[in-house]
């Protein structure tokens, strides 16, 4: 896990040096340190994680204005094909925004930002991509593609479903109706046996 003085020396040098490499090495420091909170399996249960990533008001000041940037270059980029390390760095925006709206206070101003609206761009045309490809010839940054349109389904749900109801009730819907059902039945038939016993109880021994 990066350190909060290793995130501020690296914001410095990009801000110093207008470099982006510096850029991709802050938000990669920054996405290891709460890869706790990119849970993607949409097969699973949510994970439960006992903190919560930053407030916006923790980060570099003008850090949603850079990535937006960062963000609208990659999707001009894209009639051309992404290079590999622009796609690297799309995905860890991506990354970045869904650790953001695990803290619910950071979903509001997240999704009134244009991200979303780029994110889907993307994924739309990655998706015409992977429909589009020929069996023979396999998509050489295919992994990379489906790495981003797995995170940006979990961007929308961050977004759009915070809580993760939609997760828990494809997850464990079925095995939880199951349990409620069988409780209602379970209580329906107590309740039959103990008006049969107070009907036994009031009626005469000698009877």
């Amino acid at each position: 896990m990066a350190s909060r003085e290793r995130l501020f020396e690296l914001w410095m040098l990009y801000c110093t040096k207008k470099d982006p490499d510096y850029l991709k090495l802050w938000l990669d420091n920054f996405v290891s340190s709460y890869e706790q909170f990119l849970d993607v399996d949409f097969e699973k249960l949510p994970t439960r994680v006992d903190d919560v990533p930053p407030g916006i008001s923790l980060l570099p000041d003008n850090i949603l204005q850079v990535l937006r940037i960062q963000l609208l270059q990659c999707v001009q980029k894209m009639a051309d094909g992404l290079e590999e390390q622009q796609q690297a760095l799309s995905i860890l925006l991506v990354k970045f925004f869904i650790i953001l709206c695990r803290n619910l206070s950071n979903v509001e101003e997240i999704g009134t930002c244009s991200y979303i609206n780029h994110v889907i761009t993307m994924t739309t045309l990655y998706i015409q991509q992977l429909k589009s490809k020929k069996k023979e010839k396999e998509l050489a940054d295919q992994t990379s593609i489906e790495e981003f349109v797995i995170h940006a389904l979990a961007f929308c749900e961050s977004l759009y479903d915070p809580y993760r109801n939609w997760r828990h009730r494809i997850s464990g819907y079925s095995h939880g109706f199951v349990l409620h059902i069988g409780r209602r039945v379970y209580l329906k038939k107590k309740k039959k046996n103990y008006k049969s016993l107070g009907e036994r109880e009031l009626m005469s021994p000698y009877q």
